[in-house]
């Protein structure tokens, strides 16, 4: 991990002396040399100087182990995210023995210590739930085959053929191994969280006041969602690249389904716009779509043929309103590239979601949230070219 880390949570003196003291010891016995050489091992009499070992986790620096600032990183991280009842509960899993009076920060350094394959697994979990936070763009490849298989969760051995084919494809592209799949199942679908090296970096820095060169491989943290009903496989990838969605439609048909032509490989056309302009404002109306309120447009754009690259948009509080203010419809010969839509949930939520389409498979969600609702809306309305018209077109 990139050498800018700073434990900021499990770091405070007060923090560390609420840990107990014999699952601490087990943290400064596992890298005694590096805590002897800093002086933070317990005197005689068995107490820990709590303000040295803070600073010295908080600051990490070239002589600490790689090990050791894994372990830090990973425990700071969850125990800051993690609830106490999700943290108990994989302990249990993995026969770790709580105390009745035990924080958050202590399950979460024990499950590190006994089970740190878990502790990854849930922090990438949580990550996944902060991939979308921020704008991202989706492509999405739908399943060749002509009768989409019941879904079954895969089982860990699937999951670990599929980590390890990526695993050798990043290799092989110069990013590394480290790869590493988790899965979090939702209703109707399946998230697929893929944590993998990117290409190897050089920055100039100051090492005791000298300068240097650092050399590491940052971390990269791509999702992929199976929407097992319509046979779906939307892809976020940080790094954009088309060889990389075209290597997790290979090695996700084949670890999942032992098919690895299981998904298209080819941006072919997933999404038509076409209902705007074939129902207008109907095409809106969400009272048959489970979860929506209402749904309003606000962005349109749509482009003529010739040389010209003649494109028009339209941007409003409600575009059909606006057409309606104006006397214009869209018109038949134009070619519609991409609309915005605000979805408004009925549930608790509240506020309303931004989502924008791209002919012919590009969807942009503002929010994690989103993805699902707006999935629902757009196949229930028919902005999903439905899978059998996918097959039928590309024959």
């Amino acid at each position: 991990m990139a050498s800018s880390f700073t434990p900021k949570h499990v770091s405070s003196p007060q923090l560390l002396e609420r840990i107990s003291q014999p699952v601490l010891l087990r943290l400064l016995q596992k890298y005694e040399d590096f805590f002897r050489s800093e002086n933070v091992m317990p005197s005689a009499d068995g107490k820990v100087d709590y303000d040295r070992l803070s600073l010295v986790i908080a600051s990490p620096n070239e002589v600490m182990p790689a090990h050791l600032m894994a372990d830090l990183f990973y425990w700071d991280e969850v125990a800051e995210m993690a609830d106490a009842d999700a943290l108990i509960e994989l302990a249990e899993r993995h026969g770790i023995d709580i105390e009745e009076e035990v924080t958050t920060e202590e399950i979460a350094l024990l499950v590190r210590l006994d089970a740190p394959d878990a502790l990854e697994d849930l922090h990438a979990a949580y990550h996944a739930h902060g991939l979308l936070r921020k704008k991202k763009r989706f492509l999405s490849y739908f399943a060749t085959v002509g009768s989409l298989p019941e879904w079954e969760k895969p089982t860990a051995k699937r999951l670990k053929n599929f980590e390890r084919d990526m695993d050798d494809w990043y290799a092989s592209h110069k990013k590394g191994r480290g790869t590493r799949v988790s899965l979090i199942e939702k209703d109707g679908a399946a998230w697929f969280i893929i944590r993998h090296g990117e290409t190897f970096k050089r920055e100039s820095a100051l090492d005791k006041g000298q300068p240097t060169l650092v050399f590491y491989r940052p971390e990269a943290y791509d999702l992929l969602i199976y929407y097992h009903e319509q046979g779906e496989l939307a892809i976020y990838n940080s790094g954009n690249g088309m060889r990389e969605r075209r290597a997790y439609c290979t090695y996700l048909g084949k670890g999942l389904f032992d098919n690895p032509s299981f998904f298209e490989r080819t941006d072919a056309k997933k999404y038509t716009l076409e209902p705007l302009r074939q129902r207008g404002r109907a095409s809106l109306d969400c009272t048959d779509v489970d979860g929506l309120q209402s749904a309003r447009l606000t962005y349109l754009r749509y482009r003529f043929d010739g040389d010209n690259n003649h494109t028009v948009t339209h941007m409003a509080n409600d575009v059909f309103t606006g057409l309606e203010n104006i006397g214009v419809e869209i018109p038949e010969g134009a070619e519609l590239v991409c609309m915005g839509v605000k979805l408004t949930p009925s549930n608790e939520l509240g506020g309303e979601r931004n989502v924008k389409l791209y002919a012919p498979n590009v969807s942009v969600y503002d929010h994690e949230r989103d993805a699902e609702l707006a999935h629902r809306f757009l196949a229930e309305k028919g902005f999903i070219i439905p899978r059998q018209v996918q097959g039928d077109d590309a024959a």
